[in-house]
């Protein structure tokens, strides 16, 4: 008999978690009920999972008043509404829950989560991709293994791209921290994740520079209008211009943002005139200068590990493309990396390419590689937690990314993390 899933939170990411289910897990695995704020997301996917009505909700109270109506639950909403809808689903009694990150902006919040799944017996798997993939895998086991010595420190920058940079965190779901998160902890938690993975070490003291240094209204060029299709009369030489980002740019830029039709205009199947429609009255094609954002732009975070080594995570938004790059530095030698491309140095030796193996690299190999793993505990075929990203390890990323804004809002003056 095949298990059962439900999932709460029909956007990006929970229908592509599905997608992936039911690509490469259906002869185990079935989706039995969906819950979403918006009609329009239930009409467009029920059906293609064969969910009936009668498990189809709008609201997450209505969902869980059936009581447990699956073997696991995956919950991909808005940050915001993490907390509340995690913590009824542990009351109600879900054994196996797959969170989005972040889990909360509040500490009190996340431990109580952390609290309830080890007093109800469940798992709580909270959705840090990338230590699945197979090329951060590699930078933990040669870092284990002791090739490179004892860890001194390690150098991790999160570039997210300009055009990335301005759909989710100037225009989108992720601009403002009074409904979202401080983007240090909604974009890079991932980041402050792998690199307390790597240390293995407890961090004890964290200090942090940063700011909103571009997106606003100071920087706004001469002629700009509140939306981009607005009249506004810089749009040919800003590259941030939504119709270009969004409508024009050729298939060579190939830009991500350009096929994000569904988040800018709430319909699986949309067309051109749904998108301009779209961009003349949605967040989307906001002048990303004369918008309501608030999370900052740039940030440094500098932490210290009581094994004696130190860490620098920067999150840049203004890079070209989207990538990130590490260099992981140790008493016998060093880790560069670079994308998905990784080289080992060995102080007086070697010097070697590591192959990681799988393209594409990164979220996507994570994403499909978490959802595998997921599987696996979830029909029994295994009970191995290493590695695992359950909310105990999260615990620590977050606590560290609090402790950086802590910091910022501080002027950068060192903040010491709980015990």
């Amino acid at each position: 008999m095949k298990k059962t899933v439900s999932v709460i939170g029909l956007g990006n990411r929970g229908t592509e978690y599905m997608g992936f289910l039911k690509a490469f897990h259906s002869s185990r695995v079935a989706i039995c009920a969906l819950c979403d704020l918006r009609q329009q997301a239930l009409d467009d996917i029920a059906p293609k999972y064969a969910v009936p009505k009668a498990r189809q909700f709008l609201c997450a109270e209505d969902f869980f008043a059936q009581g447990v109506l699956s073997d696991a639950l995956i919950i991909t909403t808005q940050d915001a509404s993490h907390y509340e809808i995690t913590k009824q689903a542990l009351l109600t009694g879900y054994k196996l829950i797959l969170l989005e990150k972040p889990i909360s902006g509040v500490r009190q919040e996340y431990l109580e989560l952390r609290d309830l799944a080890r007093e109800n017996g469940a798992l709580l798997i909270i959705c840090h991709v990338l230590r699945y993939s197979n090329y951060y895998s590699k930078i933990k086991q040669i870092i284990s293994s002791g090739q490179i010595g004892d860890l001194v420190s390690i150098n991790h920058t999160e570039n997210v791209g300009y055009f990335h940079f301005a759909h989710s965190f100037v225009r989108g779901n992720w601009r403002d921290e009074r409904t979202s998160m401080p983007s240090i902890l909604a974009k890079c938690c991932h980041d402050i994740d792998l690199i307390a993975w790597f240390m293995d070490a407890p961090c004890e003291s964290v200090s942090s520079v940063g700011s909103l240094r571009y997106f606003c209204k100071e920087h706004a060029p001469d002629g700009a209008a509140p939306t981009c299709m607005g009249g506004c009369k810089a749009k040919k030489s800003c590259p941030y211009d939504a119709e270009q980002l969004y409508i024009k740019d050729p298939f060579y830029k190939a830009k991500f943002i350009k096929y994000m039709r569904r988040t800018l205009t709430g319909k699986t199947r949309s067309r051109k005139r749904d998108v301009e429609a779209a961009l003349r009255t949605g967040d989307y094609g906001k002048c990303v200068f004369l918008n309501d954002n608030n999370v900052c732009d740039n940030q440094f975070v500098t932490m210290t590990f009581r094994n004696g080594a130190s860490a620098v995570l920067q999150m840049n938004g203004f890079s070209d493309k989207m990538f990130r790059e590490c260099h992981i530095v140790g008493t016998k030698g060093e880790l560069v990396g670079y994308g998905n491309k990784l080289t080992l140095h060995i102080f007086g030796g070697k010097s070697e390419r590591i192959r990681t193996g799988f393209i594409p690299s990164g979220h996507v190999e994570g994403d499909l590689r978490l959802i595998a793993g997921f599987v696996r505990l979830l029909c029994g075929e295994t009970t191995d937690l290493t590695d695992v990203t359950t909310i105990d390890a999260t615990v620590i990323s977050h606590d560290i990314a609090l402790a950086a804004e802590e910091s910022r809002k501080r002027g950068g003056a060192p903040v010491a993390l709980p015990d």
